[in-house]
């Protein structure tokens, strides 16, 4: 048997060292003490330092726990993989875990919701991002899947709009078929299917600017002829137009501002 011959207070706040027959044993938090009533003069054996030091190995990691969803919400598979960091043992994850899904401090469904409100409030994802979201955070794609589909489509169309207007402002300056194109694809890429995407395209109104167009063109086409100034002839002509064409300029345009440029040749 051991005997508690001191117990001090840490700087930290609710911690505490345990000293045993006149030794420095372990760290203490304060429900520790109080749990198993831990007073100086008291013996141990073997098997209670054994269970008080398991005790507080549970208690450390449900406070980091709580300290980890306290800043902002949690899933399940976020707080495992914070407890392992500290090389918590499996079986106190699961009793942590488990705990703090009884009491609802953890709700992978809870979490799910709140991820897809506050994307269909100030966010930019569309269904298959916020889905594919929700699986890299640990969701079970059911879950992942029941949360989307919650949303009604009007509500995503909106989002869908949010994510086709910034688009539009950061692609003002580009040829109006590459616009359109650039416009699509970023809708695309934030997850959203082709018939939104065409919706909130439409939605725009864009109308292409002639005069703007034209000055595009006549730029690009005489930065295109200079880069291909070691090529001749057709072969020069074709590699130009090739450039522009990708660039998303109109074919006939393309033929006129070429025809100019070997004129002034």
């Amino acid at each position: 048997m051991q005997t508690i011959t001191k117990i001090t207070a840490q700087k930290r706040r609710g911690r505490y060292n345990l000293f045993l027959d006149g030794k420095y044993a372990f760290p203490v938090s304060e429900g520790t003490l109080v749990k198993y009533r831990l007073l100086k003069g008291l013996e141990l054996s073997p098997e209670d330092v054994t269970t008080i030091k398991d005790a507080e190995v549970a208690s450390v990691a449900n406070a980091t726990a709580l300290n980890y969803i306290s800043h902002q919400p949690r899933t399940v598979h976020e707080v495992r993989d914070r407890l392992r960091q500290d090389e918590v043992p499996e079986a106190v994850v699961k009793q942590v875990t488990d705990h703090l899904k009884a009491i609802r401090l953890l709700d992978d469904a809870q979490y799910a919701d709140i991820l897809v409100r506050d994307n269909l409030a100030m966010g930019e994802r569309g269904p298959r991002q916020v889905e594919a979201r929700l699986r890299e955070k640990g969701v079970h794609p059911d879950l992942a899947a029941q949360a989307v589909a919650k949303v009604a489509p009007e509500q995503w169309q909106t989002v869908a709009a949010r994510v086709a207007k910034k688009a539009a402002r950061r692609t003002l300056h580009k040829p109006f078929k590459d616009r359109q194109t650039k416009i699509r694809l970023a809708l695309m890429q934030k997850g959203f299917e082709g018939e939104v995407a065409s919706s909130a395209l439409a939605a725009l109104a864009l109308e292409p600017d002639r005069e703007q167009e034209a000055d595009l063109l006549t730029r690009e086409a005489a930065k295109q002829w200079r880069l291909k100034r070691k090529y001749a002839g057709y072969d020069r002509r074709n590699r130009v137009k090739q450039a522009l064409v990708r660039k998303g300029f109109d074919y006939d345009a393309i033929d006129a501002v070429l025809a100019t440029l070997e004129e002034e040749q």
